[in-house]
């Protein structure tokens, strides 16, 4: 009984310890966060401070934004935006006239590297024209058509938008986003993952939140250290293989897929075919651009799936159509899978490193004189 009763009062000090720290957080927990914003910011926590919520095209990135980010908690990078929210070099204040708008995923965003050294940054700097970097992780078409039909209605101005369109767009497109006759764009079974909850505990217990992250990010790390491979061939997580496998699978359905490949593509189409009307209405200049994972490199082909459907798209459509498959491919073939992979892609991730855009900037320079 004497240890039943021990057990009992320490549920009862941890059960009120815990109630106490929630009343905390809730009252006090955002002007914590505040105080220790400089620490915060050298850490992979701050991009859940950064990247917010927006009520027609899903997600963006904060206005006037600065600061270091902790890429696995090893190495860094500055992440800047401008006075729109817009990917840019430090302290940049733009009015609403581009020459061209980049519009793409986290390939576009460029990360994790600074702006100056992403294809976006090149090509502003080479040529000297005033760009938009539209792109934000985990954008796909729906919201490609989203934000740019937003902006131009909230007065911006491009002469010419150019849309990178990813591999995982298909993926994100049709399992994760839904968009309305409005063109406002939602996330697909927020009921079902109960959205509106988490959305409210995370904005309004802020210390939770980040102890969450930091579990959640030592749990992923830990698992990531055990599948160590000593040949150095790249680890990726099972959902980047996932959304790789589409362009060389053998199956229209493919399982952890909503739609079949044949169906989830022509959602994609009508998306974009969507957005050349819209620019088209407005005298805007249209291109695409495609590029391989190194999924694609190791086991898809040079005309994939994915160039053939954008290609044909572009046909009385776009001002160009960029294909940067085969650089890579004629790259591999000379060399070696894994030699190529190591020499344009972070380390156990399918983004371009440095190198990597310089490549795309380089082509993209040819291209648009």
């Amino acid at each position: 009984m004497f240890i039943v009763k021990k057990l009992f009062d320490l549920v009862k000090i941890l059960f009120v310890t815990f109630i106490f720290s929630l009343v905390i957080d809730f009252f006090f927990g955002a002007k914590i966060l505040s105080y220790f914003d400089s620490f915060f910011a050298k850490s992979q926590f701050y991009e859940r401070l950064i990247r917010i919520d927006h009520p027609t095209y899903h997600h963006t990135l904060r206005e006037n934004v600065q600061y270091t980010n902790n890429v696995n908690f090893e190495d860094t990078y500055e992440l800047c935006t401008n006075n729109h929210g817009f990917k840019s070099k430090c302290n940049q204040i733009d009015n609403k006239n581009y020459d061209f708008a980049f519009i793409g995923d986290s390939f576009t965003e460029g990360t994790p590297i600074e702006y100056e050294d992403s294809f976006v940054g090149i090509f502003t700097e080479k040529t000297g024209y005033k760009t938009a970097n539209l792109g934000i992780v985990s954008y796909s078409p729906k919201i490609y058509l989203s934000k740019v039909n937003y902006l131009l209605q909230e007065g911006f101005k491009f002469d010419h938008v150019i849309v990178f369109i990813d591999i995982s767009d298909f993926y994100d497109d049709t399992n994760f986003y839904s968009i309305d006759q409005n063109l406002k764009v939602t996330e697909k079974y927020s009921e079902k993952k109960n959205l509106k909850r988490r959305k409210f505990l995370r904005n309004n217990f802020p210390l939770t939140n980040f102890y969450m992250f930091v579990l959640k990010k030592y749990k992923f790390r830990s698992e990531h250290r055990k599948k160590f491979n000593i040949n150095e061939s790249p680890i990726f997580t099972d959902k980047v293989n996932l959304k790789a496998k589409w362009t060389y699978s053998n199956e229209n359905k493919i399982e952890g897929y909503d739609l079949g490949i044949n169906e989830g593509n022509q959602i994609m189409v009508d998306q974009m075919e969507k957005l050349y009307e819209i620019l088209s209405q407005q005298s805007i200049k249209l291109s695409l651009a495609v590029y391989p994972w190194p999924h694609q490199l190791e086991n898809d082909v040079i005309n994939s799936i994915h160039v053939e459907i954008w290609q044909e798209f572009c046909k009385n459509k776009c001002e160009n159509f960029i294909n940067y498959f085969p650089i890579f491919f004629d790259e591999m073939n000379n060399s070696s899978y894994l030699e190529t992979y190591k020499k344009y892609y972070f380390k156990n991730d399918p983004h371009f490193n440095k190198v990597g855009h310089k490549v795309l900037a380089k082509k993209l320079i040819e291209i648009i004189k």
